[in-house]
């Protein structure tokens, strides 16, 4: 398996991409039975997650969750902004509180991973090959 950036190998040897920097680094990876993430909150496991017809190849998959991570992380951060509780937003318990709270840590980096794989997918590259 050949890999270009922004996707490496993980620490569970999986094809992943790890947004963010230090103690609060959200690593994201694919296995057989769906996603998992790892970071400051432990480990959690999106096995779930359904795909739509068009996604068919891993950088799909990927920018499919990196989606919703995003979706939870924006909608934490608003309401926190509004003085309100971060999981009062409209889809911050898309995710556990620890995970949410964790991904609005990383939520500009995770913008950014996101658009560079959507730019990759939109140009047709291929980020992952066999």
């Amino acid at each position: 398996m050949q890999l270009h950036a922004p996707f490496s190998i993980s620490a569970r040897l999986l094809p992943a991409i790890a947004i963010g920097t230090g103690a609060e680094t959200v690593t994201v990876s694919l296995d057989r039975s769906g996603f998992v993430l790892d970071g400051p909150f432990g480990e959690h496991r999106v096995a779930g997650l359904r795909l739509s017809p068009m996604s068919r190849t891993v950088e799909d998959a990927f920018e499919t969750l990196l989606s919703f991570m995003g979706a939870a992380a924006e909608s934490y951060r608003y309401a926190e902004r509004k003085g309100m509780d971060g999981m009062d937003g409209e889809n911050s318990e898309l995710f556990p509180r620890e995970v949410t709270e964790a991904l609005a840590q990383v939520s500009s980096e995770l913008e950014c991973v996101q658009c560079d794989l959507m730019a990759a997918i939109e140009a047709g590259e291929r980020l992952v090959t066999e």
